[in-house]
């Protein structure tokens, strides 16, 4: 099954990621592929959970905070060149038979602000063999990426801290 976690609501990583642990838990094999997520400023602490646990993962994404604090939202070329890294790291994964669960975890936004065609995503989700779970997460806005999912959550924000000004927090938003 084709798994989306999709919306503009808190809650897309870190249901992915408790999938793939429940999934890890029962002993089947799994893997993690994060994507616009390299940062030298914010490693994301599920990543030292995955390294406790041997679960395998690879992060693609170039630095988005700039060396005065800021957060730099326009995408380049490198970041581009990034998430077909990652796409290219799935395709081998899914080829190679030997997980039973994969995350694509922030693909769908990757391809909604333009760093990978929807085309190349739609391709990979037609590509998945049956004994696979794949669960893809982010923002999206696309009807026709998501007719090729088995399920689809949406996480719908009613309200949120972040509008009051509050930062992200280690152990909670990364």
């Amino acid at each position: 099954m084709i798994h989306a976690y999709t919306g503009d609501g808190k809650g897309k990583t870190t249901a992915s990621i408790g999938l793939l642990i429940r999934a890890f838990g029962a002993g089947k094999k799994v893997l993690n592929i994060s994507f616009d997520k390299g940062s030298i400023t914010y490693k994301h602490n599920e990543i030292s959970v995955f390294e406790k646990l041997g679960i395998e993962y690879a992060i693609t994404g170039l630095e988005r905070m700039t060396p005065d604090g800021k957060f730099r939202f326009n995408n380049n070329e490198g970041d581009k060149k990034e998430a077909l890294r990652g796409i290219s790291l799935a395709k081998v994964a899914i080829q190679n038979s030997k997980y039973d669960l994969i995350v694509l975890d922030e693909i769908l936004s990757a391809c909604e602000y333009g760093l990978i065609n929807e085309n190349l995503l739609i391709e990979l989700l037609t590509s998945i063999p049956t004994n696979l779970e794949l669960v893809i997460t982010g923002r999206c806005s696309s009807n026709k990426i998501l007719e090729h999912c088995d399920l689809v959550t949406s996480m719908t924000k009613i309200k949120h801290y972040f509008d009051k000004g509050v930062q992200a927090r280690p152990g909670i938003e990364y």
